[in-house]
């Protein structure tokens, strides 16, 4: 698709101008501390002075995604100023693998707000408000961007572009992507994606892991399939994923993985793709190709491997990591629990308090 050169200049620039603000504090977020993440809040502080925060969902099991909003929802409940409450469809999962499972049950509302000071967007939610309330809403609206699908003009996310909200968005490939649709209205921020380590187990030493390559092919099921029976047949012993299982299992496996690779969306991208940090936090040599959302963070050679999202590209990438001496292997995994400690959810946390308490001067 070709773009006006000279309007695309102009977006960059008015991106540039929101995003400099945020970036004043960065010094103040360098100083915070690397390791540790906030834990998830249970029961929020009592205060009458809390401005409510709507949030949607419609939860049929859990996906990154979902994580993601629970972190917000979290970052949120943490302030003594805010109020987060939640709106689940009527078809939503209320389980034990809902992470709002265990939340103070007034959190949790049987019909939507009908006076929220805030909303909260993410995704299809735009779904739950009405036609006639979505476009220019005297409520402010904030709506995190996880993926490129709303710059799609035949994806169902685009529509909402038009509509006015404070945009976040997990990745500058994201906040690229959103610049040349042309489409968005309002300001746009980059907050890169942040992880919660709390839960991690300790990570294996070398020694101890018993998985000699881990191929995680959940989004890619046939070409994991097609990966393990190559490297089977080059004498590896290959554990393969291709189904959602409990995250505490599948952090395990990352654990008792010496090598992993992970299988993407490869025909869409991904706006940031939490899992490359997940395994990096575990302490596995990580694979990754090239989704467009981790070229922020996955740095080929430095912190992973990122090949081509060809199977000849993977299986290059796993013959040179198979070919890395100790001392090699010692600093890429080094580099990579130095990554993950630069995307604490402390960092995510201060930059997105940042946006909310300048919500009137951005509205």
């Amino acid at each position: 698709m070709e773009f006006d050169r000279q309007k695309l200049e102009q977006i960059d620039s008015e991106l540039e101008r929101s995003q400099s603000w945020l970036e004043q504090i960065s010094e103040q977020m360098e100083k915070l501390p690397a390791q540790g993440s906030p834990s998830p809040a249970i029961i929020p502080p009592s205060s009458p002075q809390r401005k409510s925060i709507l949030f949607y969902r419609d939860y049929g099991g859990l996906t990154g995604g979902h994580l993601k909003v629970w972190d917000y929802f979290n970052h949120i409940l943490d302030s003594p100023d805010y109020l987060p409450q939640i709106y689940f469809s009527p078809e939503s999962a209320i389980d034990a693998n809902n992470p709002w499972f265990n939340i103070d049950k007034e959190l949790i509302l049987s019909k939507p707000l009908s006076d929220p000071q805030i909303i909260f967007m993410d995704g299809m939610d735009w779904e739950f408000l009405p036609a006639t309330q979505r476009h220019n809403s005297p409520i402010p609206i904030i709506n995190l961007i996880q993926g490129f699908r709303h710059a799609y003009p035949d994806n169902p996310r685009y529509q909402f572009l038009n509509h006015k909200a404070i945009r976040i968005c997990v990745s500058p490939e994201v906040g690229t992507y959103l610049a040349e649709s042309r489409q968005v209205n309002g300001p746009v921020f980059i907050i890169p994606n942040g992880l919660d380590t709390s839960s991690f187990p300790e990570p294996r030493p070398d020694p101890q892991r018993d998985i000699e390559i881990l191929i995680s092919a959940l989004k890619q099921p046939e070409l994991g399939e097609q990966l393990q029976q190559r490297l089977a047949g080059m004498g590896y012993g290959v554990q393969l994923l291709t189904s959602l299982i409990p995250r505490r299992d599948y952090l395990q496996y990352l654990n008792r993985a010496k090598m992993t690779i992970l299988l993407p969306n490869r025909e869409e991208g991904e706006g940031f793709y939490l899992p490359a940090l997940e395994a990096m936090a575990m302490g596995t040599l990580t694979i990754c190709p090239d989704c467009i959302g981790n070229r922020c963070f996955c740095f080929p050679g430095y912190n992973c491997l990122r090949p081509k999202y060809t199977v000849e590209g993977l299986l290059e990438a796993i013959k040179e990591a198979i070919a890395f001496s100790e001392v090699r292997k010692s600093l890429v995994k080094k580099a990579a629990f130095q990554t993950v400690a630069e995307h604490g959810l402390i960092k995510e946390r201060t930059a997105f308090m940042e946006i909310l308490n300048h919500l009137d001067d951005l509205w």
